[in-house]
């Protein structure tokens, strides 16, 4: 609530409405709650009017509440003291009202309905677990947050980032439990970026100045609720985004890519065992295509005479090298993982499942490549989706391509380079002063 002289509110008023004039969901009245009457200026995309004057007048009607100024909640004293200030709390869907006694005053309205409510996971399937999802409303995926973890330590910190369009972000830790540093560095990095515009994911990593260009990811994405919070007990910190239906987990480690927080529903040695299965699926959709190619044209000698004669003859007939062989089939089948994932759920699944098998049934049957490299790519495409989360899948079908073209220039030496390589690649990342290869974000051994 802010009180000022009538000339000083008139020139307020006239500011507020040339910025905003060409707006036609911006709507200024005159409304008239128990005696007094305001002129209120909102948008009427983001305010639900009747319900907000209903509630207005109800609350004005308590004995004790005579006025506006004791009706509702209001902001500080020099929040309206300029036009900037009443644009940004109108851009947030607020009311900014003016009165005859020189009063102006910025309202919490009943907002618009515009967000969806709670619903069921699209994009993940928890196991043993409950099935509500975040939404694009960050309140209520807060609320969400606040109701699965029930304690004192949990650290909700809001702020707005954006001088174009102010975008609300939420920073969530378990106060103990996340490191400091952690804490630290995601801080002082969104303060250091305040003015720049947060409206994807790839947006925040680089106000939290990540690097532009990574194959590995430094983040967990994740639309589970539960999953979230798990996250937060092993030391992770969430930032959630208005409008995005997704919480984002820092810092990402090395054992992000086999282990899943709903692991924590089962027993000891089933973790151990799908984890086991999982680290497997990440070597074997890594390795496969470059060893079909070491064995296949570089060092076929490693093979037993009678493995390699086989191989040998489901190659028959092939007009290309494996190299090109192997590319041509690994892009069809990219395409296919591509298209599975923009077509309709209702038809999408059908058409890539009919179109995979008539393509390679023909390709073979065409003598484009053999009946083996059919079986790796499969193999290789299983693999890769055994992974944990699907970010973490796209970076595995990225390091296959390196460790296959090593391979068919240098073969069985050039196979162990990449995957050396790939390994001290990993050595040299830090993600918000925590390093890629730590086994726990707290800084020792945990069930993660």
């Amino acid at each position: 609530m802010h009180r000022s002289d009538g000339q000083n509110l008139k020139g307020l008023e006239k500011q507020l409405y040339e910025r905003f004039w060409k707006n036609s969901d911006f709507t200024y009245t005159t409304l008239v709650v128990g005696s007094e009457e305001y002129k209120a200026y909102f948008l009427e995309s983001l305010v639900n009017l009747r319900k907000t004057v209903s509630a207005m007048n109800q609350e004005a009607a308590k004995p004790d509440n005579d006025s506006l100024r004791q009706a509702f909640r209001t902001m500080d004293d020099d929040a309206s003291a300029s036009v900037s200030r009443l644009a940004e709390h109108l851009l947030q869907g607020k009311l900014i009202s003016f009165g005859k006694d020189d009063l102006a005053t910025i309202i919490e309205p009943e907002p618009a309905e515009l967000s969806r409510s709670i619903m069921i996971p699209n994009s993940e399937n928890p196991i043993q677990s409950a099935f509500d999802a975040f939404t694009e409303d960050i309140d209520k995926n807060i609320g969400l947050m606040r109701k699965k973890m029930i304690s004192d330590h949990l650290v909700i910190e809001t702020r707005y980032m954006g001088s174009q369009s102010a975008k609300k972000i939420a920073i969530i830790y378990l106060e103990g439990t996340a490191q400091p540093k952690v804490i630290e560095s995601i801080q002082k990095s969104l303060e250091q970026n305040q003015d720049k515009e947060i409206t994807t994911a790839r947006d925040l990593t680089r106000a939290l100045g990540h690097p532009k260009f990574t194959i590995t990811p430094t983040y967990i994405p994740t639309e589970l609720p539960g999953e979230a919070v798990q996250n937060l007990m092993n030391g992770k910190v969430v930032i959630l985004i208005d409008q995005i239906s997704f919480a984002f987990s820092f810092p990402a480690i090395v054992t992000d890519l086999w282990t899943t927080t709903l692991d924590a529903n089962y027993p000891q040695l089933f973790q151990l065992f799908l984890r086991i299965i999982r680290i497997g699926a990440a070597l074997m959709a890594v390795m496969l295509p470059g060893l079909y190619i070491v064995l296949n044209s570089v060092n076929p000698e490693l093979l037993r005479i009678q493995l390699a004669i086989t191989v040998a003859k489901s190659r028959e007939g092939v007009p290309y090298p494996s190299l090109i062989e192997m590319l041509l089939v690994m892009l069809l089948l990219e395409m296919i993982i591509e298209a599975t994932i923009r077509l309709p759920k209702n038809i999408g699944p059908t058409i890539t499942m009919i179109g995979g098998i008539l393509l390679g049934q023909a390709i073979v049957q065409a003598k484009l490549v053999s009946n083996l490299l059919i079986i790796i790519l499969v193999a290789s495409a299983i693999a890769n989706f055994a992974l944990t989360s699907y970010i973490n899948g796209v970076g595995i079908r990225m390091y296959k391509y390196v460790v296959m073209f090593a391979s068919s220039f240098f073969g069985i030496w050039g196979l162990e380079a990449a995957m050396i390589w790939i390994t001290l690649y990993f050595a040299s990342l830090t993600t918000c002063s925590v390093p890629y290869l730590s086994l726990s974000v707290k800084g020792k051994a945990s069930d993660e």
